[in-house]
């Protein structure tokens, strides 16, 4: 495990019949209320938009911008948006809905174009977003997860989706406890320890579980931090 940052961020949407998407965020937010807010690794994130150039069209639109906190980012969509990025030495955040094959290409852009600009990278730290899903039977925590992906794509983009829910399901977070943690760490490795990660728990069926998955989650890093004398 390295000094790593993390976030909590959840996808605004909801299917017919579900409860609003204001009622689902108020309910996520209380499982963060328990966790004491003066030395929780979590920040709620919420992620807005900009772009630097009117949208005459959907061809010739930047990728936006997004605000976490204080600081500024660039989605990672392309390889003509992170050469954009490394070219003023602005962090990415890498989409949930991208492999890690696509994610990791992304990275060698950027780090690629960031030398053509002479750009000094050493202390850029990206966002990774994952979604994460604990359970002790690994086959119910990609089921709950496949379900949860499939209610997104059904109400944001149900008849222009041409991606493969599976490959996406591979490249986010399930399992048991141990192996999910393990397999972050495994990746924060390929990234060469250069990413951060806003994590969305939200796809966990259980409730209480998933409250006592972040706040264990929490109190581990905090410990680690604490251990290392990192904070």
């Amino acid at each position: 495990m390295n000094k790593w940052n993390y976030g909590i961020f959840f996808v605004n949407f909801y299917s017919k019949g579900e409860q609003e998407s204001s009622k689902m965020m108020n309910n996520a937010l209380e499982t963060l209320r328990i966790i004491d807010e003066d030395t929780s690794i979590y920040d709620v994130v919420n992620i807005n938009d900009h772009y630097l150039v009117k949208k005459d069209s959907e061809d010739n639109k930047l990728a936006p911008f997004i605000a976490l906190g204080s600081k500024l980012y660039v989605l990672a969509t392309s390889e003509n948006t992170v050469d954009s990025a490394a070219k003023y030495a602005l962090p990415l955040v890498f989409k949930w809905d991208d492999t890690n094959e696509e994610r990791l290409k992304l990275l060698s852009s950027y780090n690629t174009s960031a030398s053509k600009y002479n750009q000094n990278i050493d202390s850029v730290r990206h966002q990774l977003m994952l979604h994460v899903n604990v359970n002790e039977a690994e086959a119910v925590a990609k089921e709950e997860l496949k379900l949860y992906f499939e209610n997104y794509v059904a109400c944001t983009q149900p008849s222009n989706f041409n991606g493969s829910i599976d490959s996406i399901i591979q490249s986010n977070v399930t399992g048991c406890y141990n192996d999910c943690l393990s397999y972050v760490a495994n990746l924060a490795g390929k990234f060469n320890n250069t990413v951060d990660f806003l994590l969305c728990f939200e796809s966990m069926q259980d409730k209480n579980k998933k409250k006592s998955v972040m706040i264990e989650l929490n109190n581990q890093v905090i410990k680690f931090r604490q251990d290392n004398n990192l904070i």
